[in-house]
């Protein structure tokens, strides 16, 4: 698992987010608009650790209607906030840059047909 956590997340979330988007199309999956839950989990580690300036500098940019280019805007910030929070906290956020870099939609959807097809089995 060590040498797992030293390769996840493979990228930084301002490089993942510049990637070409094979679900580009997608309002659902596509990689901008997964970052409303990444924010979410940034904002609420941040606020629990005691970083409400952070926090609220996640919330300033999320919620910007002005800034033009708002998925690597906040990119930037997650990336910066790393940075600048202590080890176990970055270790967690970096958790959270894993997750949304390797989150696959096709599993979802795959896991969600299999659940059902097993519920009709069980006649559930």
């Amino acid at each position: 698992m060590t040498e797992e956590r030293r390769q996840c997340p493979a990228f930084t979330m301002e490089e993942w987010i510049q990637q070409e988007d094979p679900h580009k199309d997608d309002p659902n999956h596509c990689r901008p608009c997964r970052l409303g839950v990444t924010a979410n989990w940034y904002f609420t580690e941040l606020k629990e650790k005691g970083h409400q300036d952070l926090a609220d500098s996640i919330e300033k940019i999320a919620s910007s209607e002005e800034e033009p280019d708002v998925p690597l805007t906040l990119c930037k910030e997650f990336d910066r906030i790393k940075d600048v929070v202590e080890e176990p906290l970055r270790e967690r956020l970096k958790d959270f840059d894993c997750a949304t870099q390797a989150f696959n939609p096709e599993d979802v959807v795959e896991d969600s047909t299999t659940a059902a097809s097993k519920s009709r089995k069980e006649g559930t």
